[in-house]
């Protein structure tokens, strides 16, 4: 039944936005360690990796590899965010 189906891909869909802020709450770790390295915020190397990485799993998934690197840009872009607004300097709420 279609009920079921979307019902099912609500819970899913909590289930992403669970992950995504559990992963965001990663970024005062993050930001601790870049600290400690004297590393930039936005470290476009390490940005590369994880835009790359997820490609290839995307591809190893039947996925839609460039779809995938623009929501993990955005993944990106928020962590970035969130270690501006822990130093300070950010503009979220």
């Amino acid at each position: 039944m279609l009920r079921d189906v979307r019902e099912e891909i609500d819970r899913i869909d909590k289930e992403i936005i669970a992950l995504i802020l559990k992963r965001t709450k990663l970024a005062g770790k993050v930001l601790k360690e870049k600290r400690l390295e004297d590393r930039q915020v936005n470290d476009e190397a390490q940005n590369q990796i994880v835009l790359t990485r997820s490609a290839e799993y995307a591809t190893e998934l039947n996925l839609d590899a460039g779809e995938i690197k623009n929501i993990f840009r955005i993944l990106i872009k928020m962590n970035i965010e969130k270690q501006e607004e822990l130093m300070g300097r950010g503009n979220l709420p």
